[in-house]
């Protein structure tokens, strides 16, 4: 009976307190492993943004030149995406240093400052339930738990497009010139951290608008002014951004022949389309979550409004279509899809978990209910395995190659590292240089970066990219010439670190 009594009385305080309950859970789940140090999955992606706000920090806060470690013998400076998260941890770190689990809260406070967010939109289009439902289901799938907690500006990004929306509809619901203002604010800060939310947020925006005021919506001056700032905004920082490339030569792939992800005769193999259905169904909606989703999308519309949903899921999709190489690889571009997404879940969960439409014992109420449960076993599951399990510091290579740097190099000296295009061996060893594809090492490049102030060659037989665990036969060589070509060498098992020769 006491039992039974504590359940009746947590279920009544989560009735009264829904927001909190689910706050709570978003929270403890993104706490687990807050102090792991960047390793695992997308580690490459999160050790640039990690060194940015770390270089800000170390080297004085010029907001407008980004640094990154593997800028070489010049000063790093990188043309990047708009770096206002790098700069908010950096600002963080006056608190207690350069630590990763104060980059990783900030995350997390944008992980639940959107999920407030998420509860407002959910709950002006639908109620309360659905509201619940879809914010139950951001806080506890997969992919969103792990990039609303990783060091990267994704959870920031996700939290712009919710309050964006949310703001919009907001004023063409009240007409208060304070959430247009907001909303304008949270979508350039947006589309600067991403561009690609000009159109997954932008059409969404723009259908709202049309719903309210049809093709009326031409003559509205604020609708102009909301759409050229962050036009504006984003042209006068990607050109600030171009001038850096062109200057220092460092780029996170948005300039010249660095780039692969416009390759669009992708989009014609099957290949890409059923990468991109197992990485919807598997990774982000953990199987059982998907049916629900399909189901919420089939429920009829009440309004035009409802149609904003599947307008901006269809523009994420469009946005996957316009990077399809980037969208298969780098699967935190799917997050866009992921907050109609849960708002689709949810109004599903409420319709069908209603019990004035469908008793406890009804067919449809069970379905949902099972697959509610079997969807949170998978996301346990997946979260653990594909997630957590890799950022387990005994079990990866770079972290081990990067603590060896650490002892056996002096603090100021310059690296090659050869681990190809990933930069994390340069951050978790807090040293600066150049990474390179060993494929492109030979002794007459070393001897280039002697010149510029390179002291050392490190890297591994083990793996190039902490990704990447396998050398082929020509990367192997072009390694073990340049080591034969130069003095000692400190090497354990597959590691090796050779001081040049002045």
């Amino acid at each position: 009976m006491n039992v039974k009594r504590f359940f009746s009385q947590v279920q009544s305080w989560i009735a009264q307190h829904p927001l909190l309950f689910l706050i709570g859970i978003a929270i403890a789940v993104r706490l687990v492993g807050i102090t792991a140090p960047i390793i695992g999955i997308h580690a490459w992606r999160q050790a640039d943004t990690a060194a940015i706000a770390r270089n800000f920090y170390e080297n004085g806060f010029n907001f407008f030149y980004p640094q990154v470690d593997w800028g070489g013998a010049d000063q790093g400076f990188c043309e990047t995406e708009f770096p206002i998260y790098s700069f908010l941890v950096a600002m963080l770190y006056r608190l207690g240093g350069a630590q990763v689990f104060l980059a990783r809260l900030v995350s997390v406070a944008c992980a639940v400052i959107g999920l407030c967010g998420l509860y407002q939109l959910a709950e002006r289009f639908f109620e309360k339930r659905a509201a619940f439902w879809a914010c139950f289901f951001y806080a506890l799938l997969p992919l969103l738990i792990y990039y609303t907690r990783t060091v990267q500006p994704e959870s920031m990004l996700v939290m712009c497009s919710i309050w964006g929306v949310l703001y919009f509809k907001k004023w063409i619901d009240q007409g208060k010139t304070s959430a247009l203002l907001i909303s304008n604010l949270s979508v350039t800060i947006a589309c600067l951290i991403k561009v690609l939310p000009l159109v997954y947020l932008g059409l969404p925006i723009a259908f709202l608008a049309w719903s309210r005021w049809g093709w009326k919506m031409l003559a509205k001056p604020q609708l102009w002014g909301y759409a050229i700032v962050p036009l504006v905004s984003v042209f006068l920082w990607y050109s600030h951004a171009h001038n850096i490339f062109l200057t220092y030569g460092n780029t996170f792939g948005f300039s010249g022949n660095t780039t692969d992800r416009y390759d669009y005769g992708i989009l014609l193999t099957w290949y890409f389309w059923s990468e991109i259905l197992v990485k919807v169904a598997v990774r982000q909606f953990a199987i059982f979550g998907f049916f629900i989703f399909l189901v919420g999308l089939s429920l009829p519309k009440r309004n035009v409004q409802e149609w904003v949903f599947p307008v901006w899921l269809g523009a994420s999709v469009l946005c996957w279509m316009a990077v399809p190489v980037t969208s298969v690889v780098h699967e935190y571009y799917h997050l866009s899809f992921m907050v109609p997404g849960t708002i689709v879940m949810g109004k599903a969960c409420a319709h069908y978990l209603n019990p004035e439409l469908y008793p406890t014992q009804s067919v449809q109420r069970r379905a949902i209910v099972t697959c509610i449960s079997l969807a949170l076993v998978a996301s346990t599951a997946f979260y653990s395995i594909d997630y957590r399990s890799k950022e387990n510091v005994d079990r990866s290579l770079v972290f081990e190659l990067a603590q060896q740097v650490k002892y056996n190099t002096e603090p100021n000296s310059k690296i090659i590292a050869t681990t190809g295009g990933d930069p994390s061996l340069l951050y978790l060893a807090h040293r600066k240089g150049w990474i390179v594809n060993p494929i492109a090492l030979t002794p007459d490049w070393v001897k280039d970066k002697q010149k510029q102030g390179a002291t050392y060659l490190v890297g591994s037989f083990g793996f190039v990219e902490s990704y990447v665990l396998a050398l082929d036969e020509n990367q192997r060589r072009a390694i073990e010439t340049v080591i034969q070509s130069q003095g000692r060498r400190f090497q354990e098992k597959d590691n090796f670190i050779v001081k040049l020769r002045p």
